[in-house]
């Protein structure tokens, strides 16, 4: 029996409008009446979730959101922090000197900013405004000593972006979480941050059982979800590795595939 189902939220609980639809909110209704908890599980900051979790009706229940792929988890109430992995400012440090020979910005996040270094790009624009934040600038030198953060990204063109992967120092893969969560955005995590690892930390502040916990996903930075869980869905939108991660396939994000999943694995 699903007692938690954990939701990714761009091209999966969102269609490429960037809106709930009403099918899905009605699933998610009907989910919550019967007693299973929603977690919405995604790369965005708690702010670029809140307008959200009040249309899902989710900030006045004992609820979750596990926020910036996976470092920081929230209460929706109160927005106490429960869990996080954090990033240090050396760190912070180290990853933009080696960005200043490419044209990217690096964006990097407290709980509630988005902050970024170099020249504001369209690309970064483009990114802020899809969350609904205004970016504000900061030199790394210049962050305050007591000020958390939890993720940092760069963020530019594909083909630009491309080409700095290629040449991303190994012990990075070693030192940090690294994954290519969108063409233009390639995310440094804290080391063993993820959405799974976020997931399982709620599961066991909750003690909900993994084998009670279903997920939906359908990027890069949902395969931890899948791997987490033995009730994983897959979008019908989901890349292909997505796909063969999961045990089901849903929908696609234009086409109801959140409610679709709740209604046949979930409530049926």
């Amino acid at each position: 029996m699903i007692k938690l189902i954990a939701i990714d939220m761009d091209g999966t609980l969102l269609n490429n409008a960037h809106q709930i639809t009403d099918e899905v909110q009605k699933a998610i209704f009907e989910a919550n009446e019967c007693g299973i908890k929603i977690v919405l599980c995604t790369g965005r900051p708690l702010k670029a979730v809140y307008p959200y979790i009040e249309q899902l009706d989710l900030p006045n229940q004992d609820s979750y959101v596990i926020s910036l792929n996976g470092t920081l988890i929230q209460r929706t109430n109160t927005q106490e922090i429960v869990y996080s992995h954090q990033l240090k400012h050396a760190e912070l440090k180290e990853i933009d000197a080696i960005r200043k020979d490419y044209t990217l910005n690096l964006a990097f996040f407290d709980e509630s900013h988005y902050f970024y270094t170099g020249e504001k790009t369209d690309r970064l624009l483009f990114d802020a405004n899809i969350l609904e934040m205004e970016p504000i600038h900061l030199d790394i030198k210049d962050i305050p000593k007591d000020k958390v953060i939890y993720k940092a990204m760069f963020v530019g063109e594909p083909e630009e972006l491309d080409r700095f992967v290629k040449a991303v120092p190994n012990e990075w893969y070693e030192k940090f979480y690294p994954i290519r969560s969108l063409s233009y955005v390639f995310e440094l995590l804290p080391e063993k941050a993820n959405k799974g690892d976020g997931l399982t930390g709620l599961a066991r502040l909750l003690a909900i059982p993994m084998a009670a916990i279903m997920t939906i996903g359908d990027g890069e930075n949902d395969i931890d979800l899948m791997n987490a869980v033995e009730e994983s869905v897959a979008m019908g939108n989901a890349t292909e590795s997505i796909k063969a991660a999961a045990k089901h396939e849903t929908k696609s994000n234009e086409e109801d595939g959140v409610a679709h999943a709740i209604y046949q694995w979930a409530l049926n």
